[in-house]
Order: structure tokens, then sequence, then C-alpha cells
């Protein structure tokens, strides 16, 4: 027995702890059986689906096939883009649709049927007051030889009573007719300066056609390799996100302005009647400044609108799409320039419209 012991090879300890087993996690063993049941599922999809290459076509041409698919969940930077690149297109054509016959066109109030039938509620509120101070400035009127007034007679303010009451009744019509003449410049200058198939009617300005045209008709297809004649991902990702951006800050800008023109014109018989005193002529100026200075500002982005648009129609196609990556790109870059400069437009405008003497002649 000593004989065959000492025939027996040595074997290191440490040798014999590493050949035991190890006892290995079933959690483990489960994500293993799931990775190569997996790689092969999409190995065994991609040969069926995958159409015989003919024996004449040599295998160099053959190399057209999509790659990059991870096993199971496929490519999902790709499916990200695509679903952030559908994001960006309905966040711009919401945004412009939104502004669809707003934004470069003021609000005539007399077509308007909400404006008309409350601003002839203010009228039954405005014209009996005028009613009540006729009747004290009549009064005055026939007293004032005896009173000896002579700082501010009661003839004197007999003309601007007149001038407050008729602006008051006929308010409606003066802001209709400032609204009708900046509607009708704008007609004009769109429809000289741009064909009519390349922006539509007035009613769908800015949103149908024009600089922000690329906005709503252009996209990419990411599973198309990106090269010269191709999309560019990071320029319509980047420029998309920033025109989305601004067309919705022009939107915010844009309902404010028409709200507050709503307001104008339902104040306005009240504001008007305010001349007829000297002690609130300050009012009825301050009402014609800020009408004024709102219609400067749809008549400014009408401007900017007709400028950006004609250097946009070079690269818009035939069809309306932008056919290139060079004119996709361009147009990207003016559509958020334009949205820009309208956004900031009217905090340049309106402060220095409203810091402008009144049109109306003042008394001190």
């Amino acid at each position: 027995m000593a004989t065959l012991a000492r025939l027996r090879p040595l074997i290191p300890e440490a040798l014999l702890q590493a050949a035991a087993p190890v006892r290995v996690a079933p959690a483990a063993l489960l994500l293993l059986a799931m990775a190569f049941g997996g790689l092969g599922l999409n190995v065994l999809g991609r040969s069926s689906s995958m159409p015989e290459i003919p024996a004449t076509v040599p295998e160099t041409e053959a190399a057209d096939l999509p790659v990059g698919d991870l096993p199971i969940i496929g490519d999902p930077i790709r499916d990200l883009t695509i679903w952030w690149s559908n994001r960006l297109t309905d966040a711009n054509r919401a945004g412009l649709d939104s502004l669809r016959g707003r934004a470069l066109t003021p609000i005539d109030p007399m077509a308007d049927d909400v404006v008309k039938g409350l601003y002839g509620k203010i009228l039954l509120i405005t014209i009996p007051l005028l009613t009540l101070g006729g009747m004290i400035l009549g009064y005055l009127i026939m007293t004032s030889r005896t009173t000896g007034e002579s700082a501010y007679t009661a003839r004197a303010v007999t003309p601007r009573f007149v001038v407050g009451a008729t602006l008051s009744v006929l308010g409606i019509f003066l802001a209709s007719v400032f609204a009708q003449f900046v509607i009708a410049t704008d007609l004009a200058i769109v429809g000289v300066s741009i064909p009519g198939n390349a922006v539509g009617g007035s009613d769908a300005w800015p949103a149908s056609g024009g600089v922000f045209q690329v906005l709503q008709n252009a996209s990419f297809d990411p599973r198309v390799t990106e090269g010269p004649n191709n999309w560019n991902t990071g320029a319509w990702l980047s420029a998309g996100l920033v025109a989305a951006v601004l067309v919705t800050f022009l939107q915010m800008v844009n309902a404010a302005l028409s709200a507050v023109e709503q307001l104008l014109v339902l104040v306005g018989p009240i504001c008007l009647a305010a001349y007829a005193l000297p002690a609130t002529q300050r009012i009825t100026n301050g009402w014609l400044k800020v009408l004024l200075a709102i219609l400067l500002v749809r008549f400014a982005w009408t401007i900017v609108f007709v400028l950006f648009s004609l250097q946009a129609l070079g690269h818009i196609g035939p069809d309306g799409n932008p056919p290139t990556i060079g004119d996709t790109n361009a147009l990207l870059g003016l559509a958020s320039g334009c949205a820009l400069l309208m956004f900031l437009l009217p905090f340049g405008l309106i402060p220095a419209a409203l810091s402008g003497p009144g049109p109306l002649r003042a008394e001190t």
C-alpha cells in the first residue's frame, strides 16, 4: 500500500479546490439562455426573410442590408430619432395652424360677431353717460355768463365734448377702417411680391407656405444613410426644435396681441368718450397709441414674412417640398430666423410706438 501511495502523482491542493464544481446563480443562467435564444431567433428571422441573391449579382452589391440592429430590441437610436422627428413635425404644424389667418392681419371688428355684440352693450352704458354730460354742459353754458368763469369755461369744453361723443359712437367704425387699411396693404404686398401658389390665401397666412413650408412638409427617413444628397439628422433635429419653440412663443405673443386688440375695441366707446374732458384726454390718446402699435406689429410681421419668403422661393421645389439636403437646411435656417425676428419685433415696436405723443391734440 505504501508503494501504491508513493506512485500516485502529487497534485497541489489549490488545483483540487479549483476543479471542484462551482454553483451558478439561476438568474445568470436564465439571462444567458434568453440572450442565446434571442440571438438564434434574430439569425433565423434574418435568414428566412432575406431574399436569395441572384448568381449574376456580385456579392459586393448585396451589402446594402441594414446593419446595427441589436438582438430583440433592434435599433433603439433609430426608432427614437423617428419618434422625435415626428413630434417636431407635429409641433411645428400645430403651431403654424394656430397662427392661421390671425398673425399677419389684424382683427376686423365689423367682421367679428362677438365684438359687434359686446360693443353694442358697451354703447348702452356709454350713451346715457354722454347724455347726462350733455345736460350738465348745457346748464353750464346757460350760466357761464353770470358765474364769471375764465380759466375753463363751458363754451371751451363744448367742442371737445362733441368730438368725444362722436368718436365714442363711431369708434368701432374707426377701428375697422384702421384694420381694413392694414389688411389691404398686407394683401397688396404679399400678392405683388410672392406667387399665389407659394403662399395660398390670406385666410391661411402664415401657415400656407412661404418660408414656413419646410416646417409643415419636410421630414426625413433615418433608415436612409446620411450623405451629401440625403437628410441631415443634426440639422433637422436642432433647427426643427428651435423652430418649434419659437413658433410656440410666437403663437403666445399673437394670442396676447389678439386679446388686447379685442379688448381695445370693446372699451373703445368709454376711452373715446374720455376725450370730452381735459382731465381724461390722456385715456383717449393712450387707447389710440396702443391700437396703432398693435397694427404696426401686424404690418411689420407681413414685411418680415415677405422678405424671408422671397429668400425661400429658390429652395422650394415645384411640388412645394424641398428636394435636396441643401434646400432643406437653408429653409430650416430661414424659418427659424423668420420666427425669431417675428417674436422679437413686438418687444421693440410697441414700446417705441407708446413713447411718442398721442395722435390727438392734448391741452395742458
